[in-house]
């Protein structure tokens, strides 16, 4: 009897552990990201229960940002959100202008229908846009009519890096801050790129190649070095036609 009582008790705890999982699953809205000094809109995804008594926005669970019961006007409180918020009145749905990253968080939507409490949660992650990156030349050197390369990619924040020889994109075990590469005259590129991106934005900067081993932070360099390949020949011409004359 013993054994069966047992029983009984270790599946009522599964039963209600699944129910306790079941509940959260709902309650639990998927992360929402955006970037630094947009607006937002929160709210859940199915759309809460009608006829509600009361509604409350939280920023974690202690800071209020607004309250609304039916026929009152809604309460804004003294947080970092007062003149930043607004409340839909129609959908419940909270809008949040110039979100900055410390706005990054739980958001907590509370509805009492019936005298019951549901609440959800919204997580809410700001990114700042990505700035652009500097390729610093930190050596180049020839070696055995090969050119030997090495590129750091500097950005003050956090930030995924992706290097490129014109548009290629260099194996995954190279991508880092910084590049070190190998150039011999079979798989030489006219250009060396890196890009920084993290989920919502991306830039980048380009240095310019020119043979043997010369690389220019403007398209200059390889602008020159086509021009004199196709001048070469004229001006040669005009050299000989100079010393014929004279």
């Amino acid at each position: 009897m013993y054994s069966t009582r047992r029983n009984w008790l270790l599946a009522l705890d599964l039963l209600l552990t699944l129910l306790v999982t079941s509940m959260q699953a709902d309650t639990s809205e998927p992360d929402k990201i955006v970037l630094s000094g947009s607006n937002v809109t929160l709210q859940i995804s199915k759309g809460p229960p009608g006829n509600a008594t009361h509604v409350t926005w939280l920023y974690t669970t202690n800071q209020k940002i607004v309250e609304h019961n039916p026929n009152i006007p809604p309460k804004y409180f003294n947080s970092v959100f007062k003149d930043r918020v607004k409340l839909d009145l129609q959908s419940n749905a909270l809008h949040i202008y110039h979100v900055q990253k410390s706005d990054s968080g739980t958001y907590y939507f509370r509805i009492l229908k019936n005298g019951e409490e549901m609440q959800w949660e919204i997580p809410l992650k700001v990114l700042d846009p990505v700035l652009t990156p500097i390729i610093n030349i930190e050596k180049t050197e020839e070696l055995d009519g090969n050119c030997y390369l090495r590129l750091s990619c500097v950005v003050n924040q956090s930030a995924d890096y992706l290097w490129y020889k014109d548009s290629v994109p260099f194996p995954k075990e190279l991508q880092r801050n910084t590049l070190e590469a190998t150039v011999t005259p079979q798989n030489q590129s006219k250009s060396y790129s890196c890009q920084v991106s993290n989920l919502l934005s991306s830039k980048n900067d380009t240095v310019y190649f020119t043979p043997p081993c010369t690389l220019a932070r403007s398209t200059g360099v390889k602008w020159m070095a086509n021009w004199l390949a196709v001048m070469m020949p004229t001006i040669l011409g005009l050299l000989l036609i100079s010393d014929e004359l004279f």
